[in-house]
């Protein structure tokens, strides 16, 4: 009993161990590896890595690059959501689902409703937990719109009770701010709100930002995918020590698995880019994004829906069309085979080819959505679209445009 107790308990070990070096190899950017792999070398005597890197590129633009790679902002947020603000299993579970909707701006743009009704909880305490990214940073993430970006950035401010309910007061009335400036606070509510960031991710924005694609898609007569092997160093194992020391053992198991693990993280990332490239395939040849979840993506891949999370984190494919990070490909359902993505770019392409001196209503942007796809919409959810692309409304665009033209 004991002996089969010991072995049940060891294998135990050796599961936690694989994946204690598998998800954060999963997740890591491929500029890291050799980083990653440097590290565990130095503390494992079996391990040794050879740098393919070097053979393509010079040593000094490894570093440059290295140098201007910083985290993803799905990364900085995901590694905020524990304790304390996230306690629970449950509260983790709803902050990871909430975190699948953050936009590259740093905008929610999921449905409280829907996450409750897959998460089996009521939209009260997906909200409740919604509203606690007031506290994560980049401060006035997880916002539905400048506004509420604004009032959560305020949250996290040592401002006084008055003057806090003044800058409120503003940022819920700032198409109309010139009427409260005979306030003798004025001055200073509005120095704050000039340090709020619009949008809440613009940090990560950054144009200067070097990204090494993980994947090269070409569509010609046929279609291409192929792996970026530049970035991935060659791994030798070695073993010149004849001992039995269970130390040393363990040691070069670890070796060993970070060698399947790193062959194991190609494989599955190339599963991953197959599987978004046959269902985003119009894409690929100009057409629009369609419908397509990480929950599908997992439950053909064989992967809980956090460990997609994870797969795509930091991770970009390029092609003619450009370099797309691959949480781009994964985009909400208005009706069947129709995105929100779709009719964002619609209408986005609508406002940039609008009259200057009669710009499009939210109403006359439901018009013509509706009439092109032929489907209902309400305007609020124009309104919402219109402002996840931090497009001002129609008076304001008129009022710009004077300005400028």
């Amino acid at each position: 009993m004991s002996r089969a107790f010991n072995l049940q308990a060891k294998q135990r070990q050796t599961l936690q161990l694989s994946l204690r070096l598998w998800l954060p190899l999963l997740q890591a950017p491929v500029q890291d590896l050799e980083t990653i792999f440097k590290e565990h070398s130095y503390e494992n005597p079996f391990l040794e890595y050879q740098s393919s890197f070097e053979s393509s590129y010079s040593s000094s633009g490894f570093i440059e690059e290295i140098n201007l790679h910083k985290d993803s902002l799905h990364d900085v947020i995901l590694n905020q959501l524990d304790a304390p603000l996230f306690p629970t299993p449950s509260s983790q579970l709803i902050a990871n689902e909430i975190l699948l909707y953050i936009n590259s701006d740093g905008y929610f743009e999921g449905d409280v409703e829907s996450i409750a009704q897959k998460c089996n909880k009521t939209k009260e305490f997906v909200e409740s937990i919604r509203q606690r990214f007031s506290y994560l940073e980049p401060s006035g993430v997880g916002a539905i719109d400048l506004e509420e970006s604004f009032i959560f950035q305020l949250s996290q401010l040592p401002v006084d009770e008055d003057l806090n309910k003044f800058v409120q007061k503003i940022i819920h009335n700032l198409k109309s701010i010139d009427k409260f400036h005979k306030h003798h606070r004025f001055d200073e509510a509005t120095d704050i709100i000039k340090r709020f960031k619009s949008p809440p991710a613009v940090e990560f924005q950054e144009e200067n930002t070097y990204i090494v694609p993980d994947f090269f898609v070409e569509v010609g007569d046929d279609i291409s995918v192929r792996l970026n092997q530049s970035y991935y160093p060659d791994i030798v194992i070695k073993d010149p020590f004849k001992t039995k020391n269970d130390d040393l053992k363990e040691k070069l198991k670890e070796a060993r698995d970070l060698v399947n693990l790193l062959e194991l993280r190609k494989s599955t990332l190339y599963k991953l880019v197959l599987l978004i490239v046959e269902r985003q395939m119009g894409f690929f040849i100009g057409s629009e994004l369609k419908p397509m979840t990480m929950a599908q993506i997992a439950s053909d891949i064989g992967f809980e829906e956090s460990t997609i999370s994870r797969a795509v984190s930091n991770k970009y494919i390029k092609c003619d069309r450009g370099i797309f990070s691959l949480k781009s490909f994964f985009t909400n359902a208005v009706s069947k085979n129709l995105s929100s993505s779709e009719i964002k770019n619609y209408i986005q392409n609508l406002i940039e080819n609008e009259n200057h001196e009669q710009p499009l209503t939210d109403q006359d942007l439901v018009d013509m959505v509706m009439q092109r796809y032929n489907m209902k919409m309400v305007r609020r959810t124009i309104t919402k679209y219109r402002k996840l692309l931090d497009v001002p409304s129609s008076k304001v665009r008129k009022k710009i445009y004077k300005v400028r033209d």
